[in-house]
Parts: C-alpha cells; structure tokens; sequence
C-alpha cells in the first residue's frame, strides 16, 4: 500500500457538458475507439477515465462486460484508483482482456508514464488501446478522380500552440513526437497499428498487443527504462 498522498480531481462535473466535450470531432474519436476495440473481441473491458460514459454505453450494449476506473468517485465508475497505484485498489489477480486509456494519460505528470503503461500490462490480456492530444495544425488535401479517392494530410507544430491546456502536464508535439512514445509503448507492448483519428487528428490512437508474459515482464521494462531517463 503506497503512503503518497491522492492526486486531485482535476475537473468538475460541468466539464463533461454535452455541447463543450462531445462535440462532433469527439464522436469520430468514439467511432474509431469503438471500431478497433470491437474488433478485438474482448469479452470484458476495463476503461480508464469513461469521461461522459458513451463509450462504455455502446460497448455494454454492445454485450461487453465493461468496468470503469478513474480517480473521481463523483463519476460513478467501479473503481476509485490512481493509475500509478492500481495494486492498490483493484483486487490481486484481476484481469481484463482489452483496457482503454483514450486521452487519459496526459493527466498525468510524464515521469509517471511508465508506470501506468506497466500497471496496465500486468491487468490486461490481450489488447491495449491508448490515444493522447498531440497539438498542432493537421492539414489535409483531397483528391478526386472518377470513383477514385485520395487523402493527404501532414501535422505542422505551431510554435505559439505547444502549451497543453491547463490539466494536460503534456501532449505530443513540439520535442514531444508520436515515434518518441511509440517507442516507449514498444518497450510493454507490440504496436499493432498508429495514427491519428481522420476527423479529429487532436486525438492520436495506438492499437498494442499484449506480449505473453507481460505481467511478469512489466516491472523490469519501467524500472529499465526509469534507469535510462
């Protein structure tokens, strides 16, 4: 049982208002997070910070057996838990065979990034889904000839853009690149697929597989890589 004391809720009840955070690019953001987590075929799910609950309502309708984590208790989930502490709370042997973690992990400082990628390891069995904010500019051109379409698009960092808003203690973008944490995620997990969300690209999603014997691997990978930063 660790002595540190609990982080603070960082946002109040109004933050999760219908119109303010589940815009319009929040629900392509959803339908992606929907489309590669039901093609996993996890019977249960764990999602850590359900925010307004949409994704764990069509998941539960969709006949997953899905459990929600968060350090708010005002959220009605059913576990109350820090993520860098999650021994502390969920019980001894607990599993699940998919846990989400969709634009979560910025709430929390970077040093500890590690640490959650490896309590996360040890509790899932098969797939792990993670997206993170990654600020900048996404541009895109579109290209049409007959039936045939084609997208471009790149991310251009903007210098005057590279703050996180104010509970993020970081975001991908300026010194902070997605190969950077792709490589990080690969020290935990096999990297299936990356990418931005197409309609939202504020949202960068991972697609990781779980490697056997990650449980046991997990502690060693974050104590490594804790001696390398």
């Amino acid at each position: 049982m660790s002595d540190a004391p609990p982080r603070p809720v960082q946002v109040t009840p109004d933050h999760y208002d219908f119109e303010r955070y589940d815009d319009r690019e929040r629900w392509m953001s959803y339908w992606h997070q929907l489309r590669v987590v039901l093609r996993a075929r996890p019977a249960s799910v764990l999602e850590i910070g359900p925010g307004s609950g949409v994704f764990r309502s069509y998941l539960t309708h969709a006949g997953v057996d899905v459990k929600t984590l968060d350090i708010d208790a005002s959220r009605g989930v059913d576990y109350v838990a820090d993520i860098t502490r999650l021994d502390d709370t969920l019980p001894a042997g607990l599993t699940f065979d998919a846990i989400c973690a969709f634009q979560v992990l910025e709430h929390l400082p970077f040093e500890d990034f590690e640490t959650c990628l490896a309590n996360i390891a040890r509790r899932a069995t098969s797939h792990v889904f993670i997206s993170l904010p990654y600020r900048g500019l996404r541009v895109r051109w579109s290209f049409w000839w007959g039936d045939h379409h084609l997208t471009l698009g790149h991310k251009f960092m903007l210098p005057w853009k590279d703050k996180p808003i104010p509970e993020h203690y970081w975001e991908l973008g300026k010194g902070m690149g997605a190969r950077k944490i792709t490589k990080i995620l690969a020290r935990h997990f096999d990297v299936v697929e990356r990418g931005f969300i197409p309609e939202n690209p504020y949202h960068y999603l991972w697609c990781l597989k779980v490697r056997p014997g990650a449980a046991d691997a997990a502690p060693a990978a974050a104590a490594d890589a804790a001696a390398t930063t």
